[in-house]
């Protein structure tokens, strides 16, 4: 007669601890003064405003603040922007990003589509200048069809990973169709740029819901402090304009972590992460033996993916957890993804562990084996969840 397997489950709990909200790091009223700032290519102050490319073609610019900014944990940002002097094809082309990157404060990418921060398009002969470790929030003027640009006004959000890996055009993690406003109308504008981890989200004007919204992975534009270069960057090409910024503010969140927030600490190499996803998904779990353990990284969609040999009346103990994973990209916020203490909420019948929250990382050990997984739905829909937990593990 056989014997029962003896099947513990568990929930792995994490400690939160958040000091609030920032005051602003950055703070320029108008750019009368660019102390702090880092112009780049054509960038300029002109009067009382910044100019990343004045109304002539073939132009690239850049305006970085010399010192990193925190943006592990959230940010949000507001600034001023005004389009003139349109000309060329077009009638004014080819638009400005707000860029996060890791790579420092003189870097510059190309012109025409390129934006000021990707390679330059099949126009040009030089290829090679872009900005590696970035992601730009682009306001696109010019709409370039063989691109698969939607209209000549609209916003997209663009990533660029690894120097080897840089291609044109930009990939595109999430685009609108258009726009409620005319970017490129001569009025001036009001942007404003919030990421609430995961989601990033654009609001223009006085519109209270996101003109694009997604979610976004800004582990490839951070540093080991969760901090990164942030800037403008703008470019023209066979149309042009002024890209004028009139003023800025940025603000960083102080949260140590949270129920949705990436740590900074992320060693994985993000160039071993499946294409085509949102967030960052490694091919297959990582189990490194280490002397007072184990390191192991989990990918979101791998149910009980990865596990350890667990002596008789031994414990395992999980420290330095930290990632993010999402199990449904549609909805917003913690309601569809998680750090490794999940959402906050039970998840329910259809998932791993009903009685713990969703998103959560969770084990269980049964004959001398520990699993571990993050607590998805259950059966077939497993396998398209994003993202990954990154951990420690002791045995006690």
């Amino acid at each position: 007669m056989g014997v029962a397997a003896r099947c513990s489950l568990a929930l792995l709990t994490f400690g939160l601890s958040a000091a609030g909200p920032l005051l602003a790091a950055i703070r320029f009223e108008d750019f009368g003064s660019s102390q702090g700032l880092s112009l780049v290519g054509d960038a300029a102050v002109s009067g009382k405003t910044l100019r990343l490319t004045r109304a002539k073609g073939d132009r690239s610019g850049a305006a970085w603040f010399r010192e990193k900014q925190s943006v592990a944990s959230g940010f949000e940002t507001t600034f001023q922007f005004q389009l003139t002097r349109q000309g060329g094809l077009g009638h004014g082309a080819d638009g400005f990003a707000f860029v996060l990157q890791n790579s420092g404060p003189e870097a510059l990418g190309g012109r025409g589509s390129a934006g000021g921060f990707a390679v330059d398009d099949q126009t040009y002969d030089h290829k090679d200048a872009a900005i590696p470790w970035s992601i730009a929030v682009f306001f696109d003027t010019y709409r370039n069809p063989e691109e698969g640009d939607p209209s000549a006004n609209y916003i997209s959000f663009c990533t660029y990973g690894r120097p080897s890996e840089l291609r044109w055009p930009a990939p595109r993690l999430a685009f609108t169709p258009n726009l409620p406003v005319r970017l490129k109308d001569g009025k001036v504008h009001t942007a404003r740029i919030r990421f609430q981890p995961p989601l990033l989200s654009t609001f223009l004007d006085d519109s209270p819901a996101p003109v694009l919204e997604s979610v976004v992975d800004l582990s490839i534009v951070m540093d080991e402090q969760g901090e990164a270069w942030v800037g403008f960057t703008a470019s023209t090409g066979g149309g042009y304009e002024n890209h004028d910024i009139l003023n800025w503010s940025f603000t960083g969140t102080d949260v140590a972590s949270s129920l949705s927030a990436v740590s900074s600490h992320i060693t994985f190499m993000m160039s071993a992460c499946l294409p085509d996803r949102k967030l960052c998904t490694p091919e297959s779990a990582v189990v490194e033996h280490r002397d007072v353990g184990y390191h192991v990284i989990l990918p979101g969609n791998s149910e009980w993916g990865a596990s350890i040999s667990t002596p008789p009346g031994r414990t395992v103990t999980v420290t330095d957890a930290h990632g993010i994973v999402c199990w449904d990209l549609q909805a917003r916020g913690t309601d569809g993804c998680s750090g490794p203490s999940g959402n906050g909420t039970r998840a329910g019948p259809e998932f791993l562990a009903p009685d713990a929250p969703s998103g959560a990382l969770i084990m269980r050990t049964t004959e001398g084996q520990t699993w571990f997984s993050v607590n998805g739905r259950t059966g077939a829909g497993f396998k398209d969840n994003e993202g990954f937990y990154e951990f420690n593990l002791e045995i006690k």
